[in-house]
C-alpha cells in the first residue's frame, strides 16, 4: 500500500479500537473479524510506536466527543450486542463514505465514521475520455460538446504515455492540460446546471457525501487535535434512547438548492471553486495522480464551506 493509504487505514483501525475500548466496559460489543478489519490492523502495525500512540490518542479524543451524542452506543433500548466493523473500499467507490460502522441490527440502528488522517478531502474523482462525470456525479449525461472539447487533451496524453513520459518533464502542464480540461469541465457544469437547476446542487453534494449520515473524524497531528463534524443530512445522528438522552440535539443540515458561483480560484490554473446556498462551498483541484503521464487526471475535492449549524468540535490531545 502507498504511504497515504497506510496512514488512512491505520487511523480507521485506531478509531475502531478506541470505540471498543471506550464501550466494552459498559455494553456487550464485538468486532467483526473479517479481511477489512485485518487489513486496517496490518496497516496500524506498520506504524512506529510513537505514531501508534499519536493515532490512538487522536482516535480516543474523537470517540470521547461522539459517545455522549449517541446513547445507542452504550445505553440501547435492546439487549443485542453492538457490532463494530470496517467497510471495504468498494463501498466508498459506490458512494458510501463511512469507514467504521457501529450497528445494532435488531433495532435497525447504525452510525458511521469517516476517518481522515491529516487531510479533509471528500472525494478523489477522475476525469478521462471515458468517464461521464455528468451522469456519475449529477445523474445527467455530458454533452457531445464536452466530449469533443476534451478529446484533443486526452489524445495528447495518450501519445505522451506511449513515450513513457514523466509529468516532471512536461512543460507548461498547468496551461496545456489542467486549465484546458477545467475550462471544458466548467462550461459543461454550467450547461448542466442551467438545464437541471432544481436537481444539480443537491445531487452534487449527495455524490460527494453519500446517502448516509456520518461523523467525520479528522486527526490533525501537527497541532495534536481531533476535529469531529456531524454530517446529519437525514436526521439519523444523535438519537436518544429511553435510558439516555443525547448530550445535545444535532442539527439537521439543509442540502443546497442553488449554485451561486462556479469559477477558477483567483490566480489558479488548476482549481475551481463552487459556492452554493445554505453554506456549502467546494474546492476542486485537478492534478496528476502518478509520476508517469496517463490519460486521466484526478480531482482533490474538499469542502471549504459547510452550514453554520453543523456543530463542529475540535479537541486537543
Amino acid at each position: 500500500m502507498a504511504k497515504q493509504e497506510i496512514t488512512g487505514k491505520a487511523f480507521e483501525y485506531a478509531c475502531l479500537n478506541a470505540l471498543f475500548e471506550k464501550l466494552n466496559a459498559r455494553t456487550e460489543v464485538s468486532v467483526l473479524d473479517d479481511v477489512n478489519v485485518r487489513n486496517t490492523k496490518s496497516a496500524f502495525e506498520e506504524l512506529s510506536d510513537n505514531d501508534k500512540g499519536c493515532y490512538l490518542s487522536a482516535a480516543h479524543r474523537g470517540i470521547a466527543i461522539i459517545e455522549p451524542l449517541e446513547p445507542n452506543l452504550a445505553f440501547p433500548d435492546t439487549a443485542e450486542p453492538l457490532v463494530l466493523s470496517i467497510q471495504p473500499d468498494s463501498k466508498g467507490k459506490k458512494g458510501d463514505v463511512r469507514d467504521v460502522l457501529c450497528v445494532r441490527s435488531k433495532k435497525g440502528w447504525c452510525i458511521g465514521l469517516s476517518c481522515k488522517h491529516d487531510h479533509e478531502a471528500v472525494k478523489h474523482s477522475r476525469l478521462s475520455r471515458t468517464i461521464d462525470f455528468g451522469k456519475e456525479w449529477l445523474g445527467f449525461p455530458v454533452s457531445r460538446t464536452y466530449n469533443d472539447a476534451i478529446a484533443p487533451i486526452f489524445d495528447e496524453l495518450d501519445e505522451l504515455k506511449k513515450k513513457h513520459a514523466r509529468w516532471a518533464g512536461i512543460d507548461r502542464k498547468d496551461e496545456r492540460f489542467y486549465k484546458t480540461l477545467l475550462d471544458a469541465f466548467l462550461a459543461e457544469m454550467t450547461a448542466l446546471y442551467a438545464e437541471h437547476s432544481a436537481e444539480v446542487p443537491e445531487n452534487l453534494l449527495r455524490y460527494l457525501l453519500g446517502r448516509n449520515d456520518f461523523y467525520k473524524v479528522i486527526a490533525h497531528t501537527k497541532d495534536r487535535t481531533t476535529e469531529v463534524k456531524p454530517f446529519n443530512m437525514y436526521g439519523t445522528l444523535g438519537l436518544s434512547t429511553r435510558a439516555q438522552k443525547s448530550q445535545y440535539k444535532i442539527a439537521a443540515l439543509k442540502m443546497p438548492s442553488q449554485i451561486l458561483s462556479m469559477a477558477f480560484k483567483n490566480g489558479s490554473l488548476n482549481t475551481i471553486l463552487i459556492h452554493c446556498d445554505n453554506g456549502w462551498s467546494l474546492s476542486l483541484r485537478i492534478h496528476n495522480a502518478s509520476e508517469w503521464v496517463e490519460p486521466s487526471l484526478k480531482f482533490d475535492i474538499q469542502l471549504i464551506g459547510v452550514p453554520v449549524n453543523m456543530g463542529t468540535r475540535i479537541e486537543s490531545w
